[in-house]
């Protein structure tokens, strides 16, 4: 039986967003004005990420250190709008924010370890995930759509429509 991961945890989250699911046309609207803006803040961040290239301090990583985590958050807010539900937002959000704190935090002492000094200068300077004006210099890599590809990107942005496109099947067949 293979790892249980954090895209498990996702599916599950959706499935569960799914059930308790009471959307509106204008809750589905506005929800994917949210989750828009979390993708386009993700495939940014991965069109700049180039993994084993190097402390990344370009793009979106000038103002914040997890633009991915933050670009995901924005967009798992927009599927609570979506859910129009309290339900959705106290089932999904809450276990959403545990998952990837503890990422983060995994993911923060790995770039300690991994850059030393480098890590804990960017740290001081940029906010770990609400972003701030930019207070370091990029070294100049910009986005690039093979890298966004190369992060597996597109994967998300097709499993999260997909998931947007069911809440608004959802809205249209609500007994479903």
């Amino acid at each position: 039986m293979g790892r249980f991961r954090r895209t498990h945890v996702h599916f599950l989250l959706a499935l569960l967003a799914l059930v308790l699911a009471r959307p509106t046309l204008a809750t589905n609207l506005i929800g994917t004005g949210f989750v828009a803006a979390g993708l386009a803040m993700r495939v940014w961040a991965a069109g700049v990420l180039e993994k084993g290239g190097g402390l990344c301090t370009d793009g979106p990583y000038r103002w914040a250190r997890h633009p991915l985590y933050l670009g995901s958050f924005i967009a798992a807010l927009g599927l609570c709008v979506i859910t129009n539900s309290l339900w959705g937002w106290l089932a999904v959000l809450p276990a959403f924010v545990v998952l990837y704190w503890a990422q983060v935090m995994l993911e923060e002492r790995r770039l300690r370890e991994e850059f030393g000094e480098s890590h804990l200068e960017y740290a001081r300077a940029v906010p770990m995930i609400l972003p701030a004006p930019p207070r370091v210099g990029g070294g100049g890599r910009r986005w690039q759509l093979d890298r966004a590809l190369a992060n597996r990107e597109h994967y998300h942005l097709a499993v999260t429509c997909a998931l947007v496109a069911l809440f608004y099947l959802r809205h249209l067949f609500p007994r479903v």
